[in-house]
Formats: structure tokens, C-alpha cells, sequence
């Protein structure tokens, strides 16, 4: 690891030295090359994490929605690298942003809810990383699976905890928070989180934002929509524990997936705010900025309304976008597999620090600058710590397999990823010599026979009653 010297800012002459040096890294038509790293003689860029929760990949203007307005992510994918198909390695946020931190599945690292919920002290996390080699470190979260009690942020030496700051005020206090950090810490580089949760049901978008995508009356004369919710014709299984109370009244069904596509047009517009900010401060053009979400949304597909519950399509694929220090590969799309499990070692490999081994993740440096990557991405996905009550899903190329247990029983779904992107066919009875195939390396990862909780070392936090009221609120 890099060792623990001071870190000053960077002069415009290491910046420089630092682009040319990715730029001749890029240059090198169609070869591996070596590690993409800083140069040894200048100090390493400020990084920016914009962790966008609950944003579907597919409701983004540079991802292909022909309606969401997002021009403000849209201008950072053209500022950067963006990765097509990019995968959550859990449906939720807990142990979502646990792989995204700390480079392992879910079944490793432990922190998958219930009673197995806080991150073990034993398990390195990006922020604890970062910090060991000089960085200063600062986040603003909003919900409690990101605060102190859980161990997924452990290592921000600044950690403001907004879950219990009124849902009209989160947003706007993450941004003042990102840019009051920033402009603190110019001693030295920094690493800094922030994370949106505006897009997370219930859908309640401020104004103008509501009124953006819905001109109609979401109550007017007609059969409510609530009794379907609570119905078994919804499968989400905690459907009854008031999840859906802000949709009392509402006939329209419509109006919820317009609503959540208002608040995807809200986080944009306050991480332009954040960008803008940055560039006011002098820190955009030279910062290493990381735009992510931890899962997507079920908006009715595959019977699951308004939340994120099962390991399909619609909740894992997110958007990844990264913007190099200089511009360095702007506007480059990458279009292969990749996990959030890589995030962890691409921005080791970076800034040259040290990544250790048996991380289930692998560097993505290579592609972002535009060489051939190594190796491929582990296409996992886990939910469930319960013995009788999991699902885990692997996708390999043309394939995927999700195997589920509930009431005692497994049961497989195969899926064609190429003919069938959005998952509708279940191909497992037709295709046996696959789902075999699929089964097998499934056993290879982890034993299927366990919940994701059987595999890691997390363990039960106590929360206070307003946090627990809190999350049964949003569907946890």
C-alpha cells in the first residue's frame, strides 16, 4: 500500500503529468498493459461518490428513456465513461452497498438485514481503505442502513446521518454537506459519498417536480388501487406491514410510476446542484467522479410493485458512471458485463493503492481506458437471510439462473439474457442441461442450501423505535 505520506493538493503540474500518463495508457491499441495508476510523483485525485438509490438504469436519459429528464447525468456520462450493463449484487440497499465497499457478495461479507445486519469490524471497507492511505473521508447519507449503526460507512471520519432529517430537506442538506466538504478539505485528497434517496418509494417529489410527469387526478372516481397492492397478486411479501399506506385513496395506476420517474428528474437536478458546486470550487475538472445506484425498482414486472424485492432485471440493473481526472476517455460507453462488486478494486488500482487478494470483485481501469479488460465480472445476486425464505441468482453470458427457497421448497427460473432482456420466459423447464450447468457453478460460489446469512459475520443491530418505524415505512 502507498504509504502514508502527506497528501498536499495536487498543482497543475502533477495534474497534467497525471493526464498524460492515462492518455499514453489509452494509447496502447488493443493490449491488457500493466496497472492504470497514478504517477508515483504526484498526489492522487479527490474522489466523488454519487450514490443515487433506488434509479433504475433504464430511467435515465443517457441509458435510452425517451422521457425522464436526467441532462445534468446525462452531461457526466458525456464527460465520462459509461458502462451499459451494470449489475447490483443484491436487489437492496444494505448488502448492496456492502459488495460496492467492500468488493464481496453478499454471502461473504454478512450484512444482509435481519439479524445479520452490521457489517463485521473484521471486513475492510472502501472508506477504512482510503483514510489508511492519507485521504481525508466524508459522506452524507440518508437512510439507516448507511448510518453508524450498520459498519457499511465505517471509516468516514466525517459521517452525517440525514435518515431522521424530514424527507423535503434530505436532499438539498446532502448537497450543502458535499460542498462544505469539499471546500474543507482542499489540504488533501479527499474521498466523499453522498447518497439520494429521493427516487425510494413512497414517491413524493417536490414541486415542480410532481406535477412533471402527472397532469391527471391520481384520486379521481374509480376503484382504488390499494386492495390489488395487499392482494397475492402482488408478491412482494411484506406487502400487508404499511408500505403502501401513501397510496390510499389513489384509483389512478399510473400515477406511481410517473411519480418515480419525477423522482428520478429530482436527483438529477440536485446532483447537477452538487456539480456545479464542484466546478465553482475548481475541483470538478480534476476530480475522480463515480455516479452509481445500489438497485433499481420492480414497477409491476414480474408481479412486484414499488419496491425492490427479487434479484430480476428491473432491480439490478443500475447505472455506472465515471468521469477520469482531465476528461481523460469522455464520452467512451463501455458495453460489457460489469458488477458493483468492481468498484472497490477499480479505484484501488486508480490511485495505485494496494488490492488485496480473494476480493470477488476485479479493476475496471483497464476499460476505462479503453483497453481490453481482465477477466470477467462476477454476475451475482443475493436477498435473504432466513433459512426457508432466499433467492440467488448467477448470470453467465447468455444465461441466467435465479434459484429461490421458500416453504421448504427450491425452485429454479432460467432466463435468456440476449432474447429476452427484461426476463418475461422462464425457460428452466425446457432447458434442463442449462439450469444444471448453472447450478452447478451456483454451488461452486456458495451453498445453495444457506442463506446469504450463513456465509459472513454479520450481526443484529438494535434500532431505536423511530428508525424501526421508519424502515417498515419504506417496505424493510
Amino acid at each position: 500500500m502507498r504509504s502514508n505520506r502527506a497528501l498536499s493538493g495536487a498543482s497543475t503540474l502533477r495534474i497534467l503529468a497525471f493526464v498524460l500518463a492515462l492518455a499514453a495508457a489509452a494509447s496502447l491499441a488493443g493490449c491488457g498493459g500493466g496497472p492504470a495508476t497514478l504517477p508515483g510523483d504526484g498526489p492522487p485525485p479527490n474522489i466523488v461518490l454519487l450514490a443515487l438509490d433506488t434509479v433504475r438504469a433504464d430511467h435515465l436519459g443517457c441509458y435510452g428513456h425517451p422521457e425522464v429528464a436526467t441532462p445534468n447525468i446525462d452531461a457526466l456520462a458525456a464527460d465520462g465513461v459509461l458502462f451499459t450493463d451494470a449489475w447490483a449484487a443484491a436487489p437492496w440497499t444494505l448488502p448492496s452497498f456492502a459488495s460496492a465497499f467492500t468488493g464481496l457478495r453478499p454471502w461473504r461479507h454478512g450484512a444482509v438485514g435481519g439479524g445479520h445486519a452490521a457489517l463485521a469490524d473484521s471486513i475492510p471497507t472502501l472508506a477504512e481503505r482510503f483514510g489508511a492511505a492519507g485521504y481525508a473521508t466524508g459522506a452524507a447519507v440518508t437512510v439507516e442502513y448507511l448510518g453508524p449503526d450498520f459498519g457499511v460507512t465505517r471509516g468516514f471520519e466525517t459521517l452525517r446521518d440525514l435518515a431522521n432529517v424530514p424527507r423535503d430537506r434530505q436532499a438539498d442538506r446532502v448537497v450543502a454537506v458535499g460542498a462544505r466538504f469539499a471546500m474543507e478539505r482542499r489540504d488533501r485528497p479527499f474521498l466523499l459519498l453522498l447518497h439520494w434517496f429521493d427516487a425510494h418509494a413512497p414517491y413524493l417529489p417536490p414541486a415542480p417536480f410532481a406535477a412533471k410527469y402527472y397532469d391527471g387526478d391520481p384520486r379521481a372516481p374509480g376503484p382504488p388501487i390499494l386492495p390489488f397492492l395487499l392482494s397475492d397478486a402482488n408478491k412482494v411479501v411484506n406487502r400487508g406491514n404499511g408500505m403502501y399506506d401513501w397510496l390510499e385513496g389513489v384509483t389512478d395506476g399510473e400515477y406511481p410510476r410517473r411519480q418515480y420517474m419525477a423522482g428520478v428528474d429530482f436527483v438529477d437536478d440536485r446532483v447537477g446542484r452538487t456539480i456545479a458546486q464542484l466546478k465553482e470550487q475548481g475541483l470538478y475538472e480534476d476530480a475522480l467522479i463515480v455516479l452509481f445506484a445500489d438497485h433499481g425498482e420492480h414497477l409491476g414486472e414480474h408481479d412486484l410493485w414499488y419496491t425492490h424485492a427479487d434479484p430480476y432485471v428491473e432491480a439490478l440493473h443500475v447505472p455506472l458512471i465515471v468521469k477520469l481526472p482531465g476528461g481523460i476517455g469522455a464520452g467512451r460507453v463501455v458495453a460489457e458485463d460489469v458488477s458493483l462488486l468492481d468498484l472497490t478494486p477499480t479505484l484501488l488500482e486508480l490511485t495505485g493503492l494496494e488490492t488485496p487478494p480473494g476480493l470477488d470483485g476485479r479493476s475496471l481501469a483497464q476499460q476505462l481506458l479503453g483497453r481490453r479488460g481482465r477477466g470477467r465480472s462476477l454476475l451475482v445476486a443475493e436477498r435473504g437471510g432466513d433459512e426457508g425464505d432466499w433467492v440467488k441468482s448467477l448470470a453467465d453470458g447468455k444465461w441466467k439462473l435465479i434459484l429461490r427457497r421458500s416453504a421448504g421448497r427450491e425452485e429454479s427460473e432460467l432466463y435468456d439474457r440476449r432474447g429476452d432482456p427484461a426476463e418475461t420466459r422462464n425457460m428452466a423447464h425446457d432447458r434442463q442441461l442449462i439450469v444444471q450447468g448453472l447450478d452447478s457453478k451456483i454451488r461452486e460460489l456458495f451453498d445453495p442450501g444457506s442463506p446469504v446469512s450463513a456465509g459472513g459475520g454479520g450481526e443484529a443491530v438494535e434500532l431505536d423505535e423511530a428508525a424501526r418505524r421508519r424502515l417498515r415505512a419504506l417496505g424493510y
